[in-house]
Parts: structure tokens; C-alpha cells; sequence
């Protein structure tokens, strides 16, 4: 979730942690091209969600330079192209609410 704030923000999400972390902090999460890595908090819907997050966030990557200034990459007009995708995602997963990190949750 705190991946997708950063997109959420869209240009200022970009100018908070720069191009490299704003793409790196999402692929900690789903691998550039790939699934999601598992995890059985996140519902069928949450994973639809973020493979929408996932594509359009791959093909930002893929139409933009390796390394750039956040600057830059706020001139592409993605971000702001990622930030209504994003904000869906984050929303639904606001819905159900933030796991706590000092022990495994679990989802029936």
C-alpha cells in the first residue's frame, strides 16, 4: 500500500522519492512483466486492481529513459497518467484496512 501512495500522488508522489524508487518501491512488490508475489491478504479483486497498476507502471518503464530526473519524468505526463489507477487501487485497499506488520495476517 504505501507503493501505491506514491503513485496515488501522482507528480508529487514522483517528486517525494524520485524516478527510481517511485518504479522500485512498486516492483518490490509485482516484478516488472510479472504477478504479484503471493500473499494471502490481498483478495481477488485487490490482485485485478494491481495488475491494472501493473501494466500501465511496465509501460511507463518501458517508454522511458533508465535514468532521469523527477523533473523529467513528470514532463512525460505519466505520472499523472498513473495517479487515477493508482488512487482506484489504494482505494480498495483502504477499504478493508492496513494489516499490522509485527505478525502475520492472515485472509479467509
Amino acid at each position: 500500500m504505501d507503493a501505491l501512495e506514491t503513485l496515488a500522488l501522482g507528480d508529487e508522489g514522483v517528486r517525494a522519492v524520485w524516478p527510481t524508487e517511485y518504479f522500485e518501491g512498486f516492483y518490490d512488490f509485482i516484478p516488472h512483466g510479472g504477478e504479484p508475489h503471493p500473499n494471502s491478504c490481498v483478495s481477488s479483486e485487490e490482485k485485478v486492481a494491481l495488475s491494472k497498476v501493473s501494466r500501465i507502471v511496465d509501460d511507463v518503464c518501458d517508454a522511458t529513459r533508465p535514468i532521469m530526473t523527477a523533473d523529467e519524468l513528470i514532463a512525460t505526463g505519466w505520472p499523472e497518467l498513473i495517479r487515477p489507477i493508482a488512487q482506484a487501487a489504494l482505494s480498495l485497499m483502504e477499504g478493508r484496512g492496513r494489516f499490522g506488520e509485527e505478525h502475520e495476517e492472515w485472509r479467509d
